[in-house]
């Protein structure tokens, strides 16, 4: 494990300096996420100046769940987002022959080699988002706020996974990144509560492309209206992901074309 900190830190400050060399750009990232914030936020604003309830849903409660989808998609978007989009072809180039040779994880190597700094600042306004609309939504508050760290790491986790199994299929298709750009087509239904879906578009969102677990049934539970099922529900889905993906990816590995080959 301290080899893989080490390995972590180190990216940590590689990509820090090179967020400071191009200041401007950081800048401008950074502003754009934080428009980004605010479309979403007026988004439902709109929505809730002509209504009061949809579906069960009140105006504050869709804010909570707004805040709690913000902060775990800050931090994927940190730590992950860059490597992801870069994947398809560091496979295609040849590139993952140097990630093999290491003494640690490949995996690890290459999703978390690219680290995006401009989302911190998301972070900070989906947590606040939480914290304004959490007591009038039903969260208690206190303790409570355990939970949404937790179920945060569970969206992080969540949306790993499922950008991890859109992008494998680069070792099978050469051009892979049309399928990795797929995902951003089912990554919409993300950004709104569950219970603004059909049924059957709410089953599709808590089983095959399990988005829900990133904001809607976080704010289900941490407002006291999620079943009891929800943890029975998450774990056995992201277990079902976390164990296709790692076949997927050793399969692929085999199939595998290094540059000098």
């Amino acid at each position: 494990m301290s080899i893989y900190w080490d390995v972590f830190k180190t990216s940590l400050k590689n990509n820090f300096v090179r967020e400071f060399i191009y200041r401007s750009n950081t800048i401008a990232l950074t502003i754009a996420d934080m428009i980004w914030v605010v479309v979403e936020y007026a988004f439902f604003e709109v929505i809730y100046s002509n209504t009061m309830v949809i579906n069960g849903w009140s105006k504050d409660q869709v804010f909570f769940f707004l805040g709690l989808f913000i902060s775990s998609d800050s931090l994927f978007t940190t730590f992950f987002q860059r490597s992801f989009w870069t994947f398809p072809y560091m496979i295609n180039q040849g590139d993952l022959d140097i990630l093999l040779t290491k003494p640690v994880s490949p995996v690890f190597l290459a999703t978390f080699r690219d680290i995006n700094f401009t989302q911190i600042v998301n972070l900070f306004l989906g947590l606040y988002i939480i914290h304004h609309y959490g007591a009038s939504a039903g969260f208690a508050g206190g303790i409570a706020w355990i939970g949404v760290a937790f179920w945060v790491l569970i969206g992080l986790l969540t949306q790993y996974l499922v950008r991890f199994f859109f992008v494998i299929w680069v070792f099978w298709i050469e051009r892979g990144i049309t399928v990795s750009r797929l995902y951003y087509q089912f990554y919409a239904l993300a950004n709104k509560p569950s219970g603004l879906y059909p049924k059957s578009v709410r089953y599709l969102i808590k089983t095959a492309l399990p988005f829900a677990f990133m904001g809607s049934v976080p704010a289900e539970v941490l407002t006291g209206r999620g079943s009891s099922w929800n943890h029975l529900l998450v774990f056995g889905v992201l277990s079902a992901y976390a164990l296709v993906v790692m076949q997927l990816w050793k399969r692929g590995l085999r199939r595998y074309q290094s540059a000098s080959s």
